[in-house]
């Protein structure tokens, strides 16, 4: 394995599971979309830019996260055991204060692309390019819907507010 592949995935594989996390809502789904993600990663190395190895990998895995929904075929219900306090992988360190299981909760019951664009942006921190690059919409979609989500949230907030 070339050193620069390994480079790549102890630098990316926090941020793939965490989009694919939020999106197939269970974790062991979640690694093995991640896996595949890098697998084909390894397949592409040589023919995909370095300066462009993220936004190309959050693409793949979000891709196939949603290729995944696709053949499940039905309309997963938000999975309780998703909000335990044992929650393994880069959100380890997070409070299990009751915000962010609200805001977990909250995240996993958006639909998509909204998901997703939380997931980039607010989650994984990339930049509005980046996510524009990875889910292939403009960057006034990406500021757009990327708004109504968060307009979501804040609804959703406001009702569990005492």
């Amino acid at each position: 394995m070339s050193k620069r592949y390994r480079q790549w995935v102890k630098e990316y594989q926090d941020q793939a599971w965490t989009v694919a996390r939020y999106i197939l809502k269970d974790a062991q789904e979640a690694e093995d979309a991640t896996q595949e993600a890098f697998v084909k990663l390894w397949n592409n190395r040589d023919s995909i830019d370095p300066e462009k190895i993220k936004p190309w990998l959050m693409k793949v895995t979000r891709n196939g996260c949603l290729d995944r929904l696709r053949r499940r075929r039905d309309n997963v219900e938000f999975d309780e055991s998703y909000m335990s306090a044992d929650v393994s992988g880069p959100m380890q360190g997070a409070s299990a204060s009751e915000t962010n299981v609200w805001l977990k909760r909250a995240i996993g019951g958006l639909k998509e692309p909204y998901r997703s664009l939380v997931v980039l942006r607010d989650v994984n921190q990339h930049s509005y390019e980046e996510v524009a690059g990875m889910l292939e919409l403009n960057l006034a979609q990406v500021k757009t819907y990327l708004h109504r989500a968060r307009k979501q949230l804040r609804e959703q907030l406001s009702e569990v507010r005492p």
